[in-house]
């Protein structure tokens, strides 16, 4: 694995700009080169709502696509794992634990090789199947001699990017599962303030933004005929994805709510069944005062949630899967003023 302090010295954000600029850099420059752009002001290129979209156009769209994933991935992968590594600091008062105990802890939010191996290998496999889903299905998508200098893009990209994303699944897994063990070493759990346990919550969220990101990129592709399947394929299982990834960070700690949530329910019943016996005694009114306020607290028990999650945290959510749409719209009127301009 990298060394914890050659990740932390890395900017995700940078990460992503700087891959995902220099592609697009290269790419320009390779299609000027090679004399490609007087074939983009072929009529009906530029229509976004077309039936049919092929050409050089439609290639280069895809090609700075592809550009953009292989930036964002690795800036989001890096993301997760140092986000994971930075929540897992911030539980040191819930933890209980030194500042020494708590970075041991954090050091230990890490990705094993072997699985890394095995995930990539899965995204290779799927990146061979994926000329397969999209239409006009080429006759030979895997020989470099029917390739145009477009389409080398998406055949070199594709791999790396596929790859990316089962990793980048992998981190959320991992991670998420780690942080959901660490709520076992909760000594206390007060039901009445789960301040302490936000950065799970935050961890589920910078799951869920991550993919929800990665959404967003693809989704840019809704703009070319021929990516309904894969697109349904990709979008199902990333919101899927997102909706676990935004839960499995908080699993454990959900647990331990409801635990001690049932303590204490356990011990309001108990003090009202104990005060009832009462009743029959000389200080009826005082106890029956007993009960009216025994039952109100168990039903203020009652009213906590369960999970650690805020009004503020549904909120991110909805913004957050509002971010695909406003990319689409932006892919389209982009497109729109570009053809403007060229045609």
């Amino acid at each position: 694995m990298v060394n914890r302090g050659i990740l932390e010295r890395v900017s995700p954000l940078w990460l992503g700009i700087t891959v995902s600029g220099s592609l697009l850099v290269i790419l320009l420059v390779t299609e000027t080169m090679l004399g490609r752009w007087g074939a983009l002001q072929i009529e009906g290129e530029f229509d976004p709502l077309a039936r049919v979209s092929t050409g050089v156009l439609r290639d280069v769209r895809l090609a700075i696509v592809h550009c953009l994933l292989a930036g964002y991935l690795p800036a989001a992968f890096l993301h997760v794992i140092l986000s994971g590594r930075r929540h897992v600091l911030m539980l040191q008062e819930a933890l209980g634990c030194t500042r020494q105990e708590c970075e041991a802890l954090s050091a230990s939010v890490r990705l094993g090789t072997r699985a890394l191996v095995i995930t990539g290998a899965i995204g290779f496999a799927f990146a061979l199947a994926g000329p397969y889903m999209v239409q006009p299905v080429p006759t030979t998508p895997w020989i470099p001699s029917t390739w145009s200098p477009e389409v080398t893009w998406h055949r070199l990209l594709g791999p790396i990017i596929s790859i990316l994303t089962w990793w980048l699944g992998y981190a959320v897994v991992s991670v998420s599962a780690r942080m959901s063990r660490l709520a076992t070493r909760i000594s206390h759990i007060d039901v009445f303030d789960l301040s302490t346990l936000a950065p799970f919550t935050r961890q589920g969220l910078t799951n869920a933004l991550s993919l929800v990101g990665l959404i967003a990129v693809w989704s840019l592709m809704l703009l070319e005929t021929g990516f309904g399947q894969m697109m349904l394929i990709n979008s199902g299982a990333a919101l899927v994805a997102t909706a676990f990834a935004l839960l499995y960070p908080v699993r454990g700690v959900h647990q331990r709510i409801r635990l001690a949530k049932e303590a204490e329910l356990n011990w309001a019943n108990g003090q009202i069944a104990m005060c009832r016996q009462s009743f029959q005694t000389s200080n009826a009114d005082r106890h029956r005062g007993e009960m009216a306020d025994l039952v109100a607290y168990r039903s203020l028990i009652e009213s906590t949630p369960d999970w650690p999650f805020t009004t503020s945290t549904y909120t991110r959510l909805v913004l957050y899967m509002l971010i695909p749409v406003v990319s689409w719209g932006l892919g389209i009127f982009a497109e729109e003023v570009v053809g403007r301009v060229l045609v």
